[in-house]
C-alpha cells in the first residue's frame, strides 16, 4: 500500500491575484503623492473648460485612450487619441515607427498648455520617445504612466528602442511607475518557460482612473461640479450625457 502524500495543485489563480493586489497597493501607497499633483494639473485643466488628451503610445497601452474616453464615472472631456497604425489589430510593431508623431499632434491640435497623458508600459520605443520630445517642443503638459525596469535593463541599441536611447521616466517631472516588471507576466508556472498573466493593463487602469477620481474629488471641493459621464445603462444616464454632449461633441472627434 502506498503511504505516499496527494501532492496539492498549485492555485496560480490566486498567486495572480494577489500579485496584482500587492502591485497595485504599493501603487496607492508610493505614488499617492504624485497622483496628487498630476490631478491638480487635471483638475486646473478642466476648470480651465479645457480637454484631457489621453495617447497609449503603443501596444496593449492603448487600450487606456478607450478605457478613459466616454467612460461611466470618467470626464466627458477626455479626447482620446487615437492613431490606427500604431494599434494591436493594425501592426504590431507600428509604435517603431518613427516619423508619425507630428502629424498625429496636428490631427488633435494638441499644443501649448495642453494636458496630455502618455501611457506607455516600457517607456522606449520611437512614437512613444518622439510623443515626449514632440510635446517638449509644443509646451505641451505631459503626465506618463509608465514602468522603470524595461527601460533600465534593455539596452541602448535594442532594436525596439527610439534611436536617442532616451528612456520615457527620464523625461518628465510628473511620471507615475505601474512597477511593470520585465517581461509583464507576472506568475511563473511549473513547466512553462515564459511568465503567464500580464500584469500592465491593470496598473495602467488602475493609475488613470485614480487620476479622474482625484480630480474630480478637487473640482468639488473647488466648487465645480466635475463633468462625469453616466453608464446609459442605468435610468435617466442618457439623458444627463446630452448635456455633455452637447458642449464637447463639438470639440472632441470621436464623440
Amino acid at each position: 500500500m502506498s503511504t505516499g502524500t496527494k501532492q496539492v495543485k498549485k492555485d496560480y489563480m490566486r498567486v495572480y491575484l494577489d500579485t496584482i493586489v500587492n502591485n497595485l497597493e504599493r501603487i496607492c501607497s508610493e505614488q499617492r503623492d504624485m497622483i496628487h499633483r498630476c490631478a491638480e494639473v487635471i483638475a486646473d485643466r478642466v476648470e480651465e473648460d479645457g480637454l484631457i488628451y489621453v495617447f497609449g503610445s503603443g501596444g496593449h497601452s492603448n487600450m487606456m485612450a478607450e478605457e478613459m474616453f466616454h467612460r461611466a464615472g470618467g470626464f466627458a472631456c477626455v479626447s482620446p487619441v487615437f492613431v490606427d497604425s500604431i494599434r494591436i489589430p493594425h501592426v504590431p510593431l507600428g509604435e517603431r515607427s518613427p516619423g508619425i508623431v507630428p502629424y498625429i499632434f496636428d490631427f488633435y491640435e494638441i499644443g501649448e498648455d495642453d494636458v496630455l497623458i502618455l501611457v506607455n508600459a516600457y517607456g522606449i520605443n520611437p512614437v512613444t520617445i518622439e510623443t515626449a520630445l514632440e510635446a517638449k517642443r509644443r509646451g505641451v503638459k505631459v503626465i506618463t504612466v509608465t514602468s522603470t525596469e524595461y527601460a533600465e535593463r534593455l539596452p541602448k541599441d535594442f532594436r525596439g528602442r527610439h534611436k536617442s536611447g532616451l528612456n520615457l521616466h527620464e523625461l518628465f517631472e510628473l511620471t507615475l511607475f505601474t512597477y511593470v516588471p520585465y517581461g509583464d507576466a507576472i506568475v511563473e508556472v511549473d513547466g512553462i518557460e515564459s511568465g503567464v498573466g500580464p500584469y500592465s493593463t491593470f496598473a495602467n487602469a488602475f493609475i488613470c482612473n485614480s487620476l479622474v477620481l482625484e480630480a474630480a474629488v478637487m473640482l468639488v471641493e473647488r466648487g465645480i461640479d466635475p463633468p462625469i459621464i453616466n453608464s446609459i445603462n442605468v435610468i435617466d444616464g442618457e439623458k444627463k450625457n446630452q448635456v455633455l454632449y452637447s458642449k464637447y461633441r463639438p470639440r472632441i472627434r470621436w464623440l
